[in-house]
């Protein structure tokens, strides 16, 4: 395991128990499942989104927003519309950490899922 992945986990598993505890007031395993899959979920979102940002997916939105609507009130020509840097180009960290985490704590809910339904 990657250690970015690792620290993620690790702070996910932790954030998760503290969670319990302030909005329950006492951590089960009921309660610890439910917000699981929220942290879970919320990492797996934020790396899929990441992943369709990068592979260019909104460039072509992008690119005709910026030639229909003008600038600071003026028109812009062809060259500064070419200029301007994608947006799959402004995203520069990896998904993969992100996505891995959200893997890792979507399989601890199951495994706790499991366990919760056959006690």
């Amino acid at each position: 395991m990657l250690p970015k992945t690792f620290t993620l986990f690790i702070l996910s598993l932790c954030a998760t128990i503290l969670l319990s505890f302030l909005i329950y007031h006492k951590l089960t395993l009921l309660y610890f499942i439910n917000i699981s899959f929220f942290i879970a979920g919320s990492f797996l979102f934020l790396a899929l989104l990441t992943m369709t940002v990068k592979g260019g997916f909104f460039d072509g939105i992008t690119y005709g927003f910026r030639r229909t609507f003008v600038s600071k009130g003026k028109e812009l020509s062809k060259d500064e519309i070419q200029e301007m840097t994608p947006i799959s180009e402004m995203i520069t960290f990896h998904y993969s950490p992100f996505l891995r985490n959200g893997l890792l704590m979507l399989a601890v809910m199951l495994i706790a899922l499991f366990i919760y339904y056959n006690r």
